[in-house]
């Protein structure tokens, strides 16, 4: 009897070991809560500013870019805390691609950039999928490239690419992975 009791006692201090976590382990939880805060910020506040896209003027044959208020626009993205200012020149870069082909085609059409959430990389899906989706993430020092594991036979489609950095300690998003075809340079 007493045999049994100080194996059990044994067995109760190895269950009581704490693990400590890992950078890694670290970095991996704040890199998803930074992917998952981005999506519930862009669900709740970032899908009303597509409704206020005033950055592209339509009243001429072509549409046009105004960077001045697509500095705006991207400005309500760094608000959130969960991009950088690379995300903010590589969304510029984008709709300075989009506008190089706007000069082809017409304002009252649907024109290159917009004809999907270029957020979501998508039109239509199941975004509550994008808070809680599992990630996977390649680190090297404050360099991140990282996939938002979206189930590939789900209404999203799959996986999703992005940048991101580690900055002041927290990991931002730098870059989008979302493939619309348009050329960014």
């Amino acid at each position: 009897m007493i045999c049994l009791l100080l194996s059990a006692c044994g067995d109760g201090d190895r269950a009581r070991k704490v693990v400590e976590p890992t950078a890694y382990s670290l970095d991996s939880a704040g890199i998803a809560t930074t992917l998952h805060s981005f999506f519930k910020w862009y669900g709740e506040t970032g899908e009303q500013l597509i409704t206020r896209i005033d950055f592209v003027n339509t009243k001429g044959p072509h549409p046009l870019l105004d960077e001045a208020l697509l500095t705006n626009y991207l400005a309500e993205f760094t608000k959130s805390g969960t991009v950088n200012a690379k995300f903010v020149e590589n969304e510029t870069k984008f709709y300075r691609a989009c506008a190089e082909l706007w000069k082809n085609e017409n304002s009252d059409e649907m024109f290159s950039g917009f004809d999907l959430d270029h957020y979501y990389c998508q039109q239509d899906g199941d975004v509550t999928e994008f808070l809680k989706a599992p990630v996977s993430a390649k680190i090297s020092g404050d360099f991140a490239t990282v996939q938002l594991l979206l189930d590939p036979n789900g209404p999203n489609g799959g996986p999703r690419s992005f940048e991101m950095n580690k900055e002041n300690g927290k990991w931002l998003i730098s870059k989008l992975g979302c493939d619309t075809g348009i050329e960014v340079k």
